[in-house]
Order: structure tokens, then C-alpha cells, then sequence
């Protein structure tokens, strides 16, 4: 029988910054104005193409003002489907102003996902570049909520309308005033939904995730907290590495233009243009998922590049393993390694190591509560809340929560406990001091005769060795065991490793029911969403789909 009880909850610090008042396009239209200068906005990683805040105010702007006279109201659903670019904020941020509802969607879906989501969204206008255009032209033939399909390029090759050729049909001006624009901003920010963010669809379809004006501007206000704050409130230059269509990198793009930050935007990931960034534009407080650090950590290009500006990393999406941080910190020299914990659901990090320097560094931590927020570990099968340094399910609460999930009012209710609290399918724990430390999540632990396996710990332990370059773990079938532990395992280039040396590796530091009895397949890449995190369904169907040979010592 569950009965839920909140004896053992966590709450953040007091905050010191206050949260915006009004919606997010209102507040981002004020910011703008206020810094209606020649500032750089965004810097292109690959091309060193800038754009100013004054040109992004002034276009987003008059975007707007087409948008609202072709039709765009408050609570019209907008998507975005680009890789990052310069030009992707324009149709986000106009949008915004109008009280829109902005859906981004993954530019990398194939047919198959595209259909699902945009069913689920159903967008009246898409943005797209000239890379996803194609596909998007293929699906408004066949969905006819679908009105308007714009290219953010000044490209009408491919036969596509461009956001310049829609101004100058539904506005004749190629700009208007911006001292002379009205956002919208009449509606309740706790209720009003300001973006759908897709779930990151490990366990299943995505699901669209309905993101507050309050949850965002609640993360803008802890952006800002000299607690976790990156830096001087202007003027720095920050990464715009992840994905813009994620929570994450989303966030980065608001964040960095609400304060005042230079972007760097890099429209794909190149090894030596990602290095070569830091090193030129001297960039201090890198956030990144954990393959990244891993490249970080083990890549002999790092050495190539002048990295002593590197004060601190701030990884989230997955756990970073204890061993990891070790070797990155000690490489890069780096003042603090900040590892956070968050969902797509919370708006991302409600555990993040704060910048208190008198505090020991705990690798493997993801830190502490943050502002605003309050956290709990239950027992999954109870509801009974747990102390410290026992495992359980993390639970939270706090302005941060979504609103819900798009037109699935079920999978909303199924996601909170009977009194309010979001389960979010992750076990971790916290110790005597409050410092939490995520194990692995709840569906995805190995079940071995009975005994529970965590994943990510096998994970860590064999990305400490010295040829493995990356390590997804999953669980086998197995008709006696129920599941054996299972690992796909990247050789780092030019050197050679034996299924049989991992196996003993692995055995040497694990219990017995912990062991490799899956055996270990060498593939040649880790499959993994836009934020890193292992996409262990599609690991276990090549269990079948590849004739994975499966060990036999039981």
C-alpha cells in the first residue's frame, strides 16, 4: 500500500534574485530594448559572422508584427526545426512576443518521428533551414493544420517562402521602429505556455512537455544567482554548443540574451572548431554532456589547444562517473567541475553544485537543492520518503515543474504522486550533508537473479579504462537470470582490447552479481539522444538485430 509522507524533504537556499514579473516574450523585449547596441549577440563558431543586439531586436521585431498580421495569436503553437544557427532565435523570440506557444523540434527526426510529433504539436507555421526545409514541404502536403512553412535563410531556391519575402507579403516594411512594438502581455505566466519541449524519449515516444513563462523566467532568475552564476552579468562569451531544439541548449540561447552574453553558435560539432572556440575566445565556464567531457578527458587534440582559460565545466543530461571528473579536473587544471541533475519536466537542473569554493569537491556529486525548488527520495513501492545515503526514487516540486504534457492528460497524471510531487523516474540519494548523487534510472536497472545492477556504475568503471573511449550498459534476456549485464564498448583509435581484458577489468572491482556475464561487443559508436543520455532501447534491439554473442558464465 502507498502512503505518501514528506518526513525527509529538501528544500534550495533563499534566493536573492527575484523572478521576472510578466510573460518571457515581454521581458526578452524589454531586455533587447534596453540593450539596443552594437553588442555582439552571436558570433558563428564555424565562419566568425556576428550579429549584433540591435539587429536581432529590430528583426524580431518586425517578424513579429507579420507574424501577428498573418494570423499568429497568443497560444498559437510555432515550431522550429534547425540546426543552430545565427537566424534560429528570430522566429523563437517573435513568437514569444505574441504570447505563442514555440515547439522545437528535433531537425534530425526521420519521417517516422516527424509525423508523431507533428501530429502531437500540430503547428500552424514551422521555421526551418535549408537543411530540414525538404522533409517539412513532404509533411505539409499530407497535414493541413500546417499553414505556413518559412525558411529563416535568405534562400528561395528550394521553391520555399523566406522570413524576408513573409515580412514584405504581410507587413510591406522590411522593418518597423521597435520603440513602437506592443508584446502581448495579458495572460497569467504560471498558466500560460510558453514552449513544448520534447521529452528525451529514452524509454519511448517523446512527449511534448508544456513549459511555463514562470519556469522559464524562474531559471533566468537562478541564472543570475551569484550561487551559480558563470561569470560577470554581461560581456562574456558563452558556448552555443547544444542542440537549441533541447531544454538544454534552449536555455543557453535565452539565458545568454536576457544576459547580455556573446554566443558562440556552432551549427554541428567539430572536434577542433569546438576547441579552437575556448582557446580564441577565451571562454571560461564550458557547460557540456558527459561524451564531451569524456572527449575533454581523454582526446589527444585537447593537448593541442591553449585550454588554460577553462575555469570551470558544468556538465548535465547524464551523470558524469567520480573517475571522469577526476581526470578531467586534473587535466584542464580547472578550478571546479559543477555537475547538476535535472529533466526535461523540471526545466532542466534542480540539483547543481553551486560555486561555494570553501566547500569540499565531492566527485560524482550533482550537488545540492537549488533556489526555488524542493526535492525528496521515495521508496518507489511505498511512497514512504527516505533519510540519507538510502536509495530511492527523486521526486520534486517547485515553480520549476511543467505545466503538463501536451494533449496526453494521463501520462501527465501518471508522472505526479497523489500529492503533487514529480516522480522522475531517476534513483539517486543524499548524504549527511545533503549532497545528492545519482545512481541510474529507475526502468533502465539491470535485474540479475534479483539482484538490482545500476548501469551507469559499470558504465564508469569501464570508461576508466585505458582503451575504452566509450561504454553503453544494458541488460540481456536471459531465461535462467532474467538479465545479463551487457556491455557495448568504442576502443579508443589505434589500439587493441579483448572482450576477455574488460570482462576480468570489470570483475576485479564488482561484486559478483555486478559482473559482465552479458560479455562485451565492440561497436563503433555509443547511441545517444541530442543531450547525451545513452539510448539504451536501441543498444538492447541490436542484442537481437546483430547476433550479439552473449557470454555464458553464470
Amino acid at each position: 500500500m502507498i502512503v505518501e509522507d514528506d518526513n525527509f524533504v529538501i528544500s534550495g537556499p533563499t534566493p536573492t534574485v527575484p523572478i521576472p514579473e510578466g510573460l518571457l516574450g515581454n521581458f526578452m523585449y524589454h531586455s533587447l530594448l534596453e540593450n539596443d547596441n552594437e553588442f555582439d549577440c552571436m558570433v558563428d563558431a564555424f565562419t566568425g559572422e556576428t550579429r549584433s543586439y540591435e539587429n536581432v531586436l529590430k528583426d524580431t521585431c518586425t517578424l513579429a508584427q507579420a507574424l501577428h498580421n498573418f494570423g499568429v495569436r497568443p497560444n498559437t503553437i510555432v515550431s522550429i526545426s534547425s540546426e543552430n544557427s545565427l537566424r534560429f532565435c528570430d522566429g523563437l523570440i517573435a513568437s514569444l512576443y505574441l504570447g505563442a506557444t514555440v515547439a522545437p523540434i528535433n531537425h534530425l527526426y526521420t519521417e517516422n518521428e516527424l509525423t508523431y510529433i507533428l501530429n502531437l504539436y500540430q503547428p500552424k507555421i514551422i521555421f526551418c533551414s535549408r537543411l530540414t526545409v525538404g522533409k517539412y514541404l513532404d509533411m505539409k502536403k499530407k497535414l493541413k493544420f500546417i499553414e505556413k512553412i518559412l525558411l529563416i535563410e535568405d534562400d528561395e531556391s528550394s521553391g520555399t517562402e523566406s522570413i524576408r519575402s513573409f515580412i514584405q507579403s504581410n507587413l510591406g516594411s522590411l522593418h518597423i521602429d521597435p520603440k513602437n512594438f506592443r508584446p502581448f502581455n495579458e495572460a497569467d505566466p504560471i498558466d500560460h505556455v510558453a514552449l513544448v519541449m520534447s521529452s528525451s524519449g529514452t524509454t519511448g515516444l517523446a512527449k511534448g512537455v508544456m513549459l511555463t513563462d514562470r519556469n522559464i523566467l524562474v531559471r533566468i532568475s537562478q541564472s543570475r544567482e551569484p550561487l551559480y552564476t558563470t561569470g560577470p552579468t554581461n560581456g562574456k562569451y558563452s558556448l552555443g554548443l547544444m542542440p537549441f531544439f533541447h531544454g538544454f541548449g534552449l536555455n543557453l540561447l535565452i539565458a545568454a540574451i536576457l544576459n547580455k552574453d556573446t554566443l558562440v553558435v556552432f551549427k554541428q560539432f567539430d572536434e577542433d572548431v569546438f576547441l579552437k572556440a575556448i582557446q580564441d575566445y577565451k571562454i571560461s565556464s564550458i557547460a557540456v554532456a558527459p561524451p564531451l567531457a569524456v572527449f575533454l578527458a581523454k582526446s589527444p587534440k585537447v593537448d593541442k589547444y591553449d585550454l588554460h582559460c577553462i575555469e570551470e565545466v558544468i556538465c548535465g543530461a547524464a551523470p558524469l562517473s567520480k573517475e571522469t571528473e577526476n581526470v578531467l579536473q586534473k587535466r584542464l587544471n580547472l578550478q571546479m567541475i559543477r555537475q547538476g541533475y535535472g529533466l526535461t519536466e523540471a526545466n532542466l537542473a534542480v540539483i547543481l553544485v553551486g560555486k561555494n569554493k570553501n566547500k569540499p569537491r565531492k566527485p560524482g556529486s550533482s550537488g545540492t537543492v537549488i533556489t526555488y525548488m524542493t526535492v525528496k527520495v521515495r521508496d518507489p513501492e511505498t511512497g514512504r520518503s527516505l533519510g540519507p545515503n538510502k536509495l530511492g526514487e527523486i521526486c520534486i516540486k517547485g515553480p520549476l515543474i511543467m505545466k503538463g504534457y501536451i494533449r496526453n492528460p494521463q501520462a501527465t497524471r501518471d508522472t505526479f504522486t497523489s500529492d503533487g510531487w514529480l516522480k522522475t523516474g531517476d534513483l539517486g540519494y543524499y548524504d549527511n550533508d545533503k549532497d545528492f548523487f545519482i545512481v541510474d534510472r529507475l526502468k533502465e536497472l539491470i535485474k540479475y537473479k534479483g539482484f538490482q545492477v545500476a548501469p551507469a556504475e559499470l558504465e564508469a568503471i569501464l570508461l576508466n579504462h585505458p582503451k575504452v573511449l566509450d561504454v553503453g550498459v544494458v541488460g540481456a534476456p536471459d531465461e535462467l537470470a532474467g538479465e545479463l549485464p551487457l556491455a557495448f564498448v568504442v576502443k579508443k583509435p589505434g589500439v587493441d582490447v579483448t572482450e576477455k581484458e574488460l570482462v576480468e577489468y570489470v570483475e576485479g572491482k564488482v561484486s559478483p552479481h555486478k559482473r559482465l556475464r552479458g560479455g562485451v561487443h565492440f561497436i563503433s559508436a555509443i547511441p545517444k539522444n541530442p543531450s547525451g543520455k545513452i539510448l539504451r532501447r536501441t543498444l538492447r534491439t541490436l542484442i537481437t538485430t546483430t547476433n550479439v554473442k552473449l557470454g555464458s558464465k553464470l
